[in-house]
């Protein structure tokens, strides 16, 4: 099967509503409420000002997404890369799709001149936490400590 990673159009949006609704079961977490993230997908595909959004395509079917939105932070200094989201289908996993997407994001963002990109990873409880750590370190990221959140509503 031949792979292509390309930036998503509005037919994907569905696809990746879908894929990142599995990833987000998989996280432990609740699925979004699908129109909310259909509009934030097709706010990445129409201004790409904001960030990124990528699929890796086989035989026309979605096996992978990744979605990354642009930072600015004083501390960087000037603009850089959030990795948001990013899945690949489980029958897919270790094939390298996922070193596939974060290439194609590395070329793009930097196209926007942007020179650093940054992930959160999932909390040590999920049951692919080392699988997930070392598959960011093999692709050239390095420790940059815990992320934290806090909810508004």
């Amino acid at each position: 099967m031949s792979l292509h990673v390309r930036i998503a159009t509005h037919d994907d949006v569905s696809a990746v509503v879908t894929a990142v609704g599995d990833l987000l079961v998989e996280l432990d977490g609740a699925r979004p409420d699908a129109p909310a993230m259909e509009a934030a997908a097709q706010a990445l595909i129409d201004d790409r000002q904001v960030g990124a959004l990528l699929v890796a395509q086989a035989d026309g079917e979605i096996v992978g997404v990744l979605a990354a939105s642009w930072q600015i932070a004083i501390h960087v200094p000037g603009t850089y890369a959030l990795i948001q989201d990013l899945w690949v289908s489980p029958d897919w996993r270790g094939k390298g799709v996922g070193a596939d997407l974060l290439g194609a994001l590395f070329e793009f963002a930097c196209g926007q001149r942007i020179a650093r990109v940054e992930v959160g990873l999932p909390q040590e409880s999920f049951a692919r936490f080392d699988a997930t750590e070392k598959f960011y370190l093999t692709n050239g990221f390095t420790p940059n400590g815990p992320r934290m959140k806090r909810l508004l509503s």
